[in-house]
């Protein structure tokens, strides 16, 4: 019995891990390395914030921050929005598709819901339902 539980342990971690490519496809992202995404996601918990102070958050140097964000800006993740009451300030933001990258996990699940809900029985979906819910 333990052999069957690990190999559809190992099939689910398989479709997950395909989902991922998929969703990863559909924005396009394989130009982006997990590094990156990383960053990107601590970067929504301070969305709003300067260059300078990212670089204190990720306890990076401002100059690796300020190449970090020139190449997001560059690949359409992150925007820079002047202050109204210095424009010498800017801010920077996650535009739709940094938001989108942020949330992959989210995608990824929804995603793989989805391939289940297309490969299961209702019957089946219900029990997988309250099995995984022993889980928490």
């Amino acid at each position: 019995m333990k052999k069957e539980l690990e190999k559809g342990i190992a099939n689910l971690f398989k479709l997950k891990g395909e989902c991922y490519m998929h969703i990863i496809h559909d924005l396009e992202l394989s130009e982006m390395s997990i590094k990156q995404i990383n960053y990107l996601k601590k970067f929504k918990a301070s969305e709003g914030i300067t260059t300078s102070q990212l670089a204190d958050i990720l306890n990076l140097s401002k100059p690796t921050v300020t190449e970090m964000v020139k190449k997001f800006i560059k690949m359409d993740c992150v925007y820079k929005e002047s202050c109204h009451m210095d424009k010498r300030v800017y801010y920077l933001k996650l535009t739709d598709k940094g938001r989108n990258i942020v949330n992959i996990e989210q995608k990824t699940i929804a995603y793989l819901a989805q391939q289940l809900e297309n490969r299961l029985e209702e019957e089946e979906i219900e029990t997988l339902i309250d099995i995984l819910s022993k889980i928490e």
